[in-house]
């Protein structure tokens, strides 16, 4: 039994650690537990399949919902006319001018990069479709924008032809978003915008009031999905690792955490829900640092990088302190660093979270050519992150244009969570087969073990019955312990000659017995005797072959053993 508990332990190690081939060296001759995981490892993986396509249709259908919607808010009672960018500072002066010596140059679309430009000027036409009944109706022009804590200037010329200026604030109650009422006293159906901050990004859009609510109930509604997918996510894979006490899902339980944290700063709901909490606000960048942090932890464990290879952990472990050093440097020592420093410590943590993606990117792709399974599902999400993060650059520095904007990278996101909690299921049912197939392999090598007691034990009877000459019992006893795994045994004189495979490899032994005494000893359950100088295993799968008119050959496991007339019929029998 002490045997038994040892190889099932050993035997556990390799099937949760190696890849499939590695398996197959260790379980032995009949590779039964590599037979086992081929056939288990298929349902699985054509489940998350599905499952995999069917929440990609899903989140395709919502998002196409969300645009068809975003692409109406231009079509309702009032659409916006963007007519011009000018990169002109103008002042209220300027505006008394005429509008015809004003350089405005047209803009197709509602999204507004401002790139490394410190504030452009807009001016904006209040176009009437053919549903409006009235340009008097007062109507909320919304800026949707990312987090650039800079105020938009408005510009109005009212009904005492006097020009008018008001500065609005983005509100946290619209997750940060500038919401403007468009004043009554308006004279015309033109007003002026002054866009302040560099790689300000922001669309405008133009609502009545019934429209403006059902966007709000639109945007809350898609972010309720989506937080609580994150929170649900969470949850699980807190409860496989209170389960099976694997890291791996406790970092991506963290990770997931984090990422909502990431969104909700973003977003503005956490200044939203928590107003009093000033030390919530500008958080954004010290949580998706955090989270950098905390996707490394979770590739070291999923992908077991430290095995796979010894110098990538080691650089993804100094780019995790050193950026975590920063943070804290940024926590700490905020109001105090000069604006200069800040900016240089901000690129350095760019370039910190690059080498962290990279050192992540590069065992996922070891781990690929080493056939980890975790490795495919874990390279798919990064490079898909990588896309992501490539197009949302581009977009940020006004190289591509590109709307990318928080409700794409929900989505992304979505997905990415997706394919790694796929991976996360699959490895766990994996380990739930692998288990399975343990217990068949404890199984079948106790009751090899019972046989080989039940075989000694009849040796030993035999032994004590004078049946077995008792100065045979030392060699005899040599074949015991692989009497099942014989291919043949050949006659060479008075001794013989045992050819066994074990590991897919063939061994040869020699007795100081003949084949007669191998046939009183163990009976015809192991062995038969099809020529007078071969006995061969009845339990191994052969192919008797004709060689002349009237002789035959056995194939055993590539082997060519010969069957003597005599013996004809019971090797047509074993057939």
């Amino acid at each position: 039994m002490v045997l038994t508990l040892t190889k099932y332990n050993k035997l556990h190690f390799n099937l949760l650690m190696n890849s499939p081939h590695e398996i197959i060296a260790e379980t032995g001759s009949d590779g039964f537990i590599s037979r086992q995981i081929r056939l288990v490892s298929l349902k699985p993986s054509r489940l998350i399949f599905i499952l995999l396509i069917m929440s990609l249709l899903i989140i395709g259908i919502c998002w196409g919902a969300y645009f068809e919607n975003d692409k109406s808010l231009l079509q309702s009672q009032l659409t916006l006319g963007m007519a011009a960018i000018t990169s002109n500072d103008l002042d209220s002066q300027e505006l008394l001018l005429s509008l015809d010596e004003i350089d405005f140059t047209g803009h197709q679309g509602n999204f507004i990069n401002l790139g490394k430009r410190g504030s452009i000027w807009l001016k904006a036409t209040v176009i009437p479709n053919k549903r409006a009944s009235s340009l008097n109706e007062q109507q909320i022009l919304v800026l949707k924008k990312n987090r650039i804590h800079t105020p938009v200037e408005l510009h109005y010329l009212s009904l005492n032809e006097q020009w008018v200026k008001k500065i609005v604030h983005a509100s946290p109650q619209f997750h940060q978003n500038i919401v403007i009422r468009l004043p009554e006293e308006m004279a015309t159906n033109t007003f002026y915008l002054k866009l302040q901050g560099q790689y300000l990004r922001t669309s405008l859009y133009l609502f009545d009031d019934e429209s403006f609510f059902e966007d709000l109930q639109l945007s809350s509604f898609y972010n309720g999905i989506f937080f609580g997918m994150l929170l649900l996510f969470s949850l699980y894979h807190i409860m496989l690792y209170l389960r099976l006490k694997t890291p791996s899902y406790l970092a991506y339980s963290v990770m997931l955490l984090l990422l909502a944290a990431w969104f909700l700063s973003g977003q503005g709901w956490l200044e939203y829900l928590f107003p009093n909490a000033s030390y919530l606000k500008n958080t954004t960048v010290i949580i998706g640092g955090l989270l950098i942090v905390a996707i490394g932890e979770f590739a070291k464990h999923y992908l077991n990088i430290k095995i796979l290879s010894r110098r990538v952990y080691q650089i993804l472990v100094l780019a995790q302190f050193f950026l975590l050093i920063l943070l804290v440097t940024r926590i700490s020592l905020h109001q105090l660093l000069p604006s200069s420093f800040k900016q240089a410590s901000y690129a350095l943590g760019l370039l910190t979270c690059l080498v962290i993606f990279i050192a992540c990117l590069s065992a996922a792709i070891i781990g690929v050519k080493k056939q980890q399974t975790a490795a495919g599902y874990y390279l798919t999400a990064t490079l898909m992150f990588f896309v992501m993060a490539t197009i949302m650059g581009l977009s940020a520095g006004n190289i591509i244009d590109f709307h990318f904007s928080w409700p794409l990278l929900q989505m992304t996101s979505a997905i990415e969570i997706i394919i790694f909690s796929a991976g996360l299921v699959s490895i766990y049912y994996q380990q739930q087969q692998n288990e399975k197939a343990i217990e068949l392999q404890l199984q079948k090598t106790q009751q090899k073990l019972v046989k080989q007691l039940e075989i000694s034990n009849q040796l030993k009877d035999k032994v004590l019955n004078n049946v077995v000459d008792h100065k045979l019992f030392p060699e005899l006893a040599k074949l015991t312990p692989f009497l099942p795994d014989i291919i043949y045994v050949q006659a060479i004189g008075n001794e013989s000659l045992v050819v066994y495979k074990k590991n897919h490899q063939k061994i040869k032994v020699e007795l100081a017995c003949n084949l007669q005494n191998l046939v009183e000893s163990f009976g015809d359950e192991y062995l038969i005797r099809i020529h007078k100088s071969y006995l061969v295993n009845p339990l191994q799968s052969m192919l008797l072959q004709r060689r002349t008119s009237a002789d035959y050959d056995l194939q055993l496991d590539n082997e060519t053993v010969p069957v003597g007339r005599k013996y004809l019929n019971e090797a047509k029998k074993l057939i």
